[in-house]
């Protein structure tokens, strides 16, 4: 009996992470995002005039820019809600309805920390504090890591199973290769 539980489990995990990649890519992939990239400018835009920094947005085709900066994919963070879709949407124990707000909600506080990611370098360099090789390179990954950690927590809070799953898999990794487990859900 012991063994068929650790193959049901371990099929589990493989099925999750099928099921993860799957979803991730194809949110990610769908679509160039023409249109997110054309709000995330445009909000950027109207944020730094707010604060003083005098600037414009303009879109050219499925590309936007902030002045002269181009707002790409990766600026509006579909990378990040594709990878939390991916581990919501296939979790088993969770509404539908869970589900939605919770990628909704990731959603939405994605959009806004990318608008305000971009507003701080466009006014770091602006400002003339750094220029945009540290604006953008160092400062922006430190920002985008803040952000991962605060989404991860926001999703502990709405979707606790997803920890859980998470730790299922990894006492099923210990289990395999050093015969330890804990079981914390």
């Amino acid at each position: 009996m012991q063994k068929k539980q650790i193959v049901y489990k371990i099929l589990k995990v493989v099925f999750y992470f099928l099921a993860f990649s799957i979803i991730s890519f194809i949110v990610y992939f769908i679509s160039d995002y023409g249109f997110l990239k054309a709000a995330t400018a445009e909000h950027s835009a109207g944020v730094l005039n707010a604060v003083g920094v005098k600037s414009s947005f303009s879109t050219l085709n499925d590309r936007a820019f902030v002045n002269q900066i181009e707002i790409v994919k990766e600026c509006t963070g579909i990378q990040v809600v594709a990878v939390f879709a991916g581990l919501i949407i296939p979790l088993p124990k969770v509404s539908f309805r869970k589900k939605i707000e919770a990628i909704t909600l990731v959603f939405f506080t994605v959009y806004l920390a990318n608008v305000l990611r971009i507003v701080i370098e466009v006014w770091l360099l602006a400002k003339g504090f750094l220029p945009w090789s540290q604006a953008h390179g160092p400062l922006g990954t430190l920002l985008s890591i803040i952000s991962v950690a605060i989404f991860f927590l926001i999703t502990e809070k709405f979707i606790p199973e997803v920890s859980c799953y998470i730790n299922e898999a990894v006492n099923l990794i210990n289990k395999l290769f050093k015969g330890k487990q804990k079981n914390n859900c």
